[in-house]
């Protein structure tokens, strides 16, 4: 899944809100600023999810090798 074209352009698409929801400066409110943090905490899970997955595989891969 995280090798196919769309996946590529969610990552892509999830770098540039994370950009966006990163400005400070359009934030109005202190409901604004946790409503950032929870959007950035989902879209940061997304973005290391890729990696995260490699890595439990490789250990995966070195506590059973075959």
């Amino acid at each position: 899944m995280m090798e196919t074209e769309g996946w590529r352009d969610l990552i892509q698409d999830l770098e540039n809100i994370e950009k966006n929801i990163r400005d400070i400066d359009t934030l109005l409110d202190v409901k604004d600023l946790w409503n950032a943090k929870g959007q950035l905490y989902i879209i940061n899970f997304l973005l290391s999810l890729d990696t995260t997955t490699n890595l439990a595989l490789e250990e995966s891969q070195e506590e059973n090798p075959t």
